[in-house]
Formats: structure tokens, sequence, C-alpha cells
């Protein structure tokens, strides 16, 4: 039986919103999707993280995880009820730039379920229980995550790679000083300072039958909060390092190598983003060939490129056998080098150019895939006709430009190591490879 080939990716065009900016200063971006009939709503808030005071970082993450527990016209467990009863689902997160309020629901259901997700948004009652409580499950997270290794091994990643200076350079949602400081109090003023109508954005997807935006204007056009504007920081990153995080009888590190990136308003971001796919954002990539497929090293390998509004995380990962991770983190460094003869190939390229075309249109086949998309692109401060440049640009990429990217983004002698494991198996072989070990003891 002949393997069939893959066609080159069909054309394919991102939708056009429907846009409008209502008196109060809400922008809303709709689109209607004909079949989807489960609706997805996301409201983006442009609330940076920069904005919170220092001694509280992390209260709008508490307030965000408030919301849905009741509302001046729901209180209690009254609201939840109510959106349940409709087949909703809310939910939301908080990004270093931005605040995301998102709603699921049958399309029949949301013009009953859109006045709920509003209260919550406009009207939360922020009880100081509820405020005690999500403090509580925050610190408790907090503990966890410090004590899973990759969790660990990302937030020493941030610190290491981000200058100090900047809030980015923190968890998102605090650390454990940080949110035990965090009152209900602090929690109102996070609200009523950075919640309103101005710089928001409303993007709704799904087969709405009628014109949703006279549903939305009756919603939220009397929506008065006063949201401050922006405060967005411009992080820089710092000087490479070593850093191994001591965990005692480990029988895995979990390692990341890599630095601070860049956003996608960079000329060079197609081409990194093409570049870095081929070195590890596929299972048959280089660095997954290598240390998966003929070392036995590991489970997987990945190198991920997160860009932010600003900036971004760039860097592999993956968990290796203690006994093996001095060789795989030399021989990582060594398939991250594109000089030479190990340049990106032409057939490499457009497997990558192939795919991450071709796997958009399948991440925007419902409605929640373009509102997440969408939102995304609002968090980042660009418009949705950044998706058809970058396709266009993507496909514009030479492998010199790829390797080129790479190459400057990415140099493997300038490159900061973090590694949680077992450091006094680790310590010595690692720095018998000439890293100048920084230990951290937690």
């Amino acid at each position: 039986m002949k393997r069939p080939e893959i066609a080159p990716p069909r054309p394919w065009d991102f939708p056009i919103p429907r846009r409008t900016t209502l008196d109060n200063g809400l922008r809303v971006l709709a689109f209607q999707r004909p079949g989807q009939h489960l609706i997805s709503a996301s409201l983006v808030i442009d609330a940076p993280l920069s904005t919170e005071p220092e001694p509280i970082e992390g209260v709008s993450t508490i307030m965000l995880r408030c919301l849905d527990e009741g509302t001046t016209n729901h209180p209690g467990t009254s609201f939840s009820a109510d959106l349940e009863s409709r087949g909703a689902v809310f939910g939301g997160g908080t990004s270093h730039s931005a605040a995301q309020l998102s709603l699921e629901v049958p399309s029949t259901r949301f013009a009953d379920a859109l006045p709920l997700f509003a209260e919550a948004i406009r009207a939360p009652t922020l009880d100081e229980s509820d405020v005690q409580r999500h403090v509580d499950l925050r610190l408790a997270e907090i503990a966890q995550q410090q004590a899973h290794p990759t969790h660990r091994g990302a937030q020493a990643f941030r610190a290491a790679v981000v200058d100090p200076a900047f809030r980015a350079s923190r968890p998102s949602a605090g650390t454990a000083a940080s949110v035990a400081g965090v009152t209900a109090q602090d929690v109102r003023a996070q609200h009523a300072g950075r919640y309103g109508p101005g710089h928001s954005t409303l993007v709704l997807a799904g087969d709405f039958g009628t014109d949703p935006l006279p549903l939305v204007a009756d919603t939220f056009g009397d929506w008065t909060g006063q949201s401050a504007a922006g405060g967005h920081e411009r992080p820089t990153g710092t000087a490479p390092r070593a850093l191994l995080v001591h965990r005692p009888a480990a029988v895995q590190a979990d390692v990341r190598i890599g630095t601070f990136g860049i956003d996608r308003t960079d000329p060079r971001w197609p081409a990194l983003r093409l570049g870095a796919f081929v070195l590890g954002g596929g299972f048959l990539s280089r660095l997954n060939r290598v240390l998966r497929e003929e070392r036995g090293y590991t489970y997987g390998v990945q190198l991920s490129n997160a860009p932010a509004r600003s900036g971004g995380m760039l860097a592999m990962h993956a968990s290796f056998r203690t006994e093996v991770t001095a060789a795989a983190v030399a021989e990582a460094t060594e398939l991250l080098r594109v000089d030479g003869d190990r340049s990106i190939t032409a057939s490499e390229l457009t497997e990558a150019v192939n795919f991450l075309i071709g796997i958009t249109p399948l991440r925007c086949a419902t409605a929640s895939g373009i509102t997440d998309q969408v939102a995304a692109l609002v968090e980042a401060g660009l418009d949705v006709e950044f998706m058809d440049a970058h396709a266009a640009a993507l496909q514009a990429v030479t492998p010199d430009e790829a390797s080129a990217a790479v190459a400057e983004l990415l140099p493997p002698e300038e490159l900061t190591v973090v590694i949680v494991g077992d450091a006094d198996v680790l310590a010595q072989p690692l720095t018998d490879q000439g890293l100048q070990l920084e230990v951290m003891v937690d």
C-alpha cells in the first residue's frame, strides 16, 4: 500500500467579524458561525498585572475567582444555580496583560445567560468569606505547585530570564507571601479600579439566529465602571545563568533551556515560529527524534515559543531520567545549533509551514476556537487581520531566514538552563560540562 501524499493547505481566510463600539466604549466583535449552536463569549479586560500593588500581587486572580460566587441580584449559590439551569458555563483567567472572562451556552439559552454573565462582571458581591476561601485555596495551590517539578521549573525559568524589575518575572497569580495579604477590601478596590467598559472587548461567536448586538447593547450598554487605561510594561531579559533547584532523591529532572523571546509584532516572528517548530514543535522534530526516539532519554521534548504582549518565553522543555540528564542537556544544546550543515532545510520548512497553516482552520472550527484565538490577539493588542497577514508571512519565509532567526534569538552559548532535580547527583556532571551552577534549596 502506497502512503498517500499530503497536499499543500488549501486557501483559508480567518472570518471577519461585525464590529461595533457601544456608547460607553465597550468594543464588540461578533462572528456569525452557521451550525455552531454552542455560543461562545469572551470579555477581555485591559487590566495588566503590572498595575497590581506589589504587596498584594495575585489580587486580580482572587477577584476573578470570586466573580461567580454571587451577584447583587443573585446572591450566594443562586447565581450558579441560575447559570447552570441554562446549560451555561462561566470561566476566566488572568494573564500578565489582561483578564479574560468566558461564557459558553446553547444558542437557545443565550438571551437568558448573557445578562447573568454581565452580572458576574459588573455587580459581584465579593463577599469577605468567599475572598478568604479563595485566598486559602490559592495558598494550597501554590504549595502544591512548589512541590511539582514542572510547575517549579516554569516558575524558576520565568524568574531567571525576565528582569526582576518587571511584574512579568513573577507568577501571574501571585506568591504565597503576596496572596496571604489579600483582603476583601483589596479585591473590591481592584474590581472598581480595573473592570469597566472603556478598555474592554467582548468577542462573540456562534449561530445566533437573530442579530446579537441589540442584546449586547441592552445587557452591557449601561455599564459605567471606570476602568483605568493600559499600564503595560515592556519587560527585558537577563544575562544567561544555570540554576539547579534541589529535589532530594528525585529520579528524574525537569529541564528548561532557553531565553527571553520576542512577540508577534517583531518582524522576525514568522521565521522564528517556523524555526522553533522544526527544532522542537512536532513529534518528528529534531529534538524529539534524537532525545526520545534515538536516545530514549525522555517521553517527549518540546521547544515552546510563547509570545506575550511584549516579549515572550522561548525554551526547550523535557523531563529526563536523572542518570542521563547531564548528557541530555549537552546534546539538547547542540541540537539547537542551526549553522552549516545543521541549517533548516527546505523540506523541513515546507512541512512546518503546511502544519502551522493547516492546523489553523481546525483550531478555529468551533465557536470557542474563534473566541479563544481572537481573545489572545486582543490581549496582545492586535486585530483579527493579523491572522491572514501572519499566514502569508509564514509562506514567505525562506530556510535561510528561519535558520538566521533561530541562530540570533536562541544562541546555544547564551541560554539560561534551569533544572529541577537531585543536586547531590546532578551538580558534578553538570559542572564538568562547564555550567556555572547556582544551586537553590527551597
